[in-house]
């Protein structure tokens, strides 16, 4: 039987073929990745990497309330890559080693313009073939992270101009839909010189489009 050519080229980069994993726990380190391109995805988008890894809390869910009522819910507590920027660049330099015809996607965070450039540097000359920035995470300690930073226009343009000034690959920025008019942070994103996509990530779901 003849083998279809489902190939894509996404951003000027060629994918064998439109299957990615997003980035969340299943793209956690190289040997989870491994398991997923040798099952056939065409590439991932490897979870969050940071500067410093997070202390993660587990079980990794906590309890929504509302008004006087005691419990109305769960919501996701995962927050970025526990390890540490050097450990997730080594996992990343062995999977594109490894998998040199496979898509990698890395996405990063940073909480000021100086870790965006260190991390936008360091995971470019690890391998990487694509940038994602996270700025949808709703659930990070820092109000200098994740969708705080997603719901202010002016952070989104100049962290989305301080990466694409340094790195060579495509860039893509992952927005929060947690604020009232999202077309205002997506537009700047564009005035960065970054493509967008919307992240659904609320309380109860989260979905990745």
């Amino acid at each position: 039987m003849m083998k279809k050519d489902l190939s894509i080229d996404f951003l000027g980069v060629h994918c064998e073929n439109p299957f990615f994993l997003s980035s969340s726990p299943v793209c956690n380190n190289a040997e989870m990745v491994a398991k997923a391109f040798d099952a056939g995805w065409g590439g991932i988008f490897y979870k969050t990497v940071g500067i410093k890894g997070m202390d993660e809390c587990s079980p990794r869910f906590d309890i929504l309330t509302k008004e006087s009522t005691p419990w109305a819910g769960f919501k996701n507590m995962e927050q970025i890559s526990e390890m540490s920027m050097e450990q997730n660049l080594e996992e990343i330099k062995k999977l594109k080693k490894n998998y040199p015809n496979k898509v990698i996607g890395v996405s990063i965070m940073g909480s000021n313009e100086e870790e965006w450039i260190t991390l936008a540097k360091a995971v470019t000359e690890a391998g990487a073939d694509i940038l994602e920035l996270n700025f949808s995470c709703p659930q990070m300690t820092s109000h200098a992270m994740g969708a705080d930073v997603g719901q202010t226009p002016e952070l989104v343009r100049k962290y989305c101009k301080a990466v694409v000034e340094n790195t060579h690959l495509p860039v893509v920025a992952k927005m929060t839909p947690n604020i009232t008019r999202m077309e205002e942070p997506a537009i700047c994103s564009g005035s960065g010189r970054c493509p967008w996509h919307l992240r659904h990530q609320y309380d109860q779901e989260h979905y990745e489009y």
